[in-house]
C-alpha cells in the first residue's frame, strides 16, 4: 500500500486541493520517524467542544495507513498513525507530532503540525473573561434547577448579546 498516493486528494470546499502538498511532505517525514518514539498533540472532539491534550510520554509509532473515508469538511484526513499502546488516531485528530521532547519542541523536532487547527486552539483569541464566565454559572444554574432556556434568558435579564442560545 502507498501511503503517500496522492490520488486521495480532492477539491475542499473553498476550491483548494487538499490535503496540500505540505500535508504530504510532512507525511512523508512521519514514514521516516516508524518505530521511532514521538511524542502527539492529539485533538478531542464532541458535540460543543474541541479540545487538545498534551503528554510528556512518548509513543511509539509503528505504522501509518490510508484512511479510505477522509472528508475535509470533516478534518477527517486520508491516514492513521498507529501507536504502540493499541490506538490509532486519523491525522486530522493530530494537532502535533514531535520528537526529543514533549512540551516546547524546537521547530526541527516538529514532524507533523496542522497549523490551521494549532493556530485556532492553542494561540486564538479567548473569549474567556468576567461577562462570558457569569453567564455560563447561570446558564449551568438553570439547567440544574431545571428551567428552560427561556426562563434562563429572562432570569438573565440581559439583552440579546448576553441570551445563550442552544447548541
Amino acid at each position: 500500500m502507498n501511503n503517500l498516493n496522492k490520488s486521495q486528494q480532492k477539491i475542499n470546499s473553498n476550491g483548494h486541493l487538499w490535503p496540500t502538498e505540505k500535508y504530504y511532505q510532512q507525511l512523508e517525514q512521519l514514514h521516516k520517524m516508524v518505530s521511532q518514539a514521538v511524542y502527539i498533540i492529539p485533538l478531542h472532539q464532541s458535540e460543543t467542544s474541541l479540545t487538545f491534550s498534551m503528554s510528556s510520554k512518548p509513543l511509539t509509532l509503528i505504522a501509518i495507513i490510508d484512511y479510505p473515508l477522509a472528508d475535509p469538511e470533516n478534518h477527517i484526513y486520508p491516514h492513521m498513525l498507529i501507536f504502540d499502546d493499541g490506538t490509532g488516531l486519523n491525522l486530522g485528530r493530530i494537532l502535533q507530532v514531535s520528537i526529543n521532547r514533549a512540551f516546547n519542541p524546537d521547530k526541527e523536532d516538529i514532524i507533523y503540525c496542522d497549523n490551521k487547527m494549532q493556530q485556532t486552539l492553542m494561540f486564538g483569541e479567548r473569549r474567556l473573561n468576567e461577562e462570558s464566565i457569569r453567564l455560563a454559572s447561570k446558564y449551568g444554574l438553570g439547567e440544574v434547577l431545571g428551567l428552560s432556556q427561556n426562563d434562563i434568558n429572562k432570569a438573565i435579564k440581559g439583552t440579546k448579546k448576553h441570551q445563550i442560545n442552544s447548541v
